[in-house]
C-alpha cells in the first residue's frame, strides 16, 4: 500500500532523512539509497509516494516516488510543436465542409430514428390500452353472469305438488317405513350359512389323487387348480379308484 508523505528532514552527512505522513502524521525514516537520484538531493517540504517495509527489523520507507519531479517530467513530456499545431488548424479548415456535411446526414439519420422509434411506441402503447379495456369489459361481463347465477340458485323457486302426488310420496313413505321396521324385527341368518359360502379347499399346490382326503376335494382340484395329474381320462370325476367311484 502507497502513502504519500513530505520530506521534513535530510542528513546529507548520515545519508538518511524523515518523512512525515499526511495521513497519520507520523515519521517515517528513509535512506539516501532508495531515494530516487532524478531530481537530485532531497528537499525539504516536496512530496513523496512510497511504501513501508521492516528491513532487518527496521522500518523504513521504500520504493519512493518523487511526485513533484515526476510532474514537472510530465509537462516537459508535454510540450507541443506550434508547427504541427498550425498545420493540423489548416487540414481542420480544409476537411471542416465535408464534416460539417457528414455531422448534418448523421444527425438526420438520427431524428429520424429517435422519431420512428416514438412512433412505433405510441403504436404498441394503444395496442395495449386497447387489449386492456377488452379484458377488463370481458371480466365485468363475467363477474355479472357470476352473480345473477348466484342470484338465481340463491332464490329457488318452491316446487308445488297436486293432492294425489302428495298421497303418492305418503304411500311410498309408509311402506319404506314398514319394510325397515320389518327388517329390524327378523333375527340374523345362521352362521352356518355364512360359513357355507366360504370354500373349504384351497389350491396348495398337491396334484395327485394320493394327496387327496376327499372325493370332493379331488373335485375341487381338477376344476380350480392347475397342473392337477386326477383325471387321466378327463371325464370329470377324478380318483375313482381311490374313492370307488365305479
Amino acid at each position: 500500500m502507497f502513502y504519500l508523505g513530505q520530506v521534513i528532514e535530510y542528513h546529507e552527512d548520515k545519508g538518511y532523512g524523515l518523512l512525515l505522513d499526511q495521513d497519520s502524521a507520523e515519521t517515517v525514516k528513509f535512506l539516501i539509497d532508495d531515494f530516487p537520484r532524478q531530481g537530485g538531493q532531497p528537499k525539504k517540504g516536496e512530496t513523496v509516494k512510497y511504501i513501508v517495509i521492516n528491513h532487518k527489523g527496521v522500518i523504513k520507507a521504500h520504493q519512493m516516488v518523487r511526485l513533484d519531479v515526476a510532474m514537472s517530467n510530465e509537462l516537459l513530456n508535454k510540450k507541443v510543436d506550434i508547427s504541427k499545431q498550425k498545420n493540423i488548424l489548416k487540414k481542420g479548415k480544409h476537411n471542416g465542409s465535408k464534416f460539417g456535411i457528414v455531422s448534418v446526414v448523421i444527425s438526420v439519420i438520427f431524428v429520424g430514428l429517435i422519431y420512428f422509434v416514438f412512433a412505433a411506441w405510441g403504436q404498441y402503447k394503444t395496442y395495449q390500452d386497447e387489449q386492456s379495456a377488452k379484458f377488463a369489459l370481458l371480466e365485468s361481463q363475467q363477474r355479472q353472469i357470476v352473480e345473477q347465477q348466484r342470484k338465481d340458485v340463491g332464490h329457488v323457486k318452491p316446487v308445488h305438488f297436486s293432492e294425489k302426488s302428495k298421497n303418492a310420496l305418503n304411500e311410498q313413505s309408509q311402506m319404506l317405513e314398514s319394510k325397515v321396521i320389518q327388517s329390524d324385527r327378523t333375527p340374523p341368518h345362521n352362521t352356518t350359512v355364512a360359513s357355507e359360502s366360504v370354500p373349504k379347499f384351497t389350491c396348495d399346490g398337491r396334484t395327485h389323487c394320493s394327496q387327496m382326503r376327499s372325493y370332493e376335494e379331488a373335485v375341487f382340484f381338477i376344476k380350480n387348480c392347475p397342473n392337477t395329474q386326477m383325471d387321466g381320462n378327463h371325464d370329470g370325476q377324478p380318483c375313482e379308484k381311490q374313492f370307488h367311484m365305479r
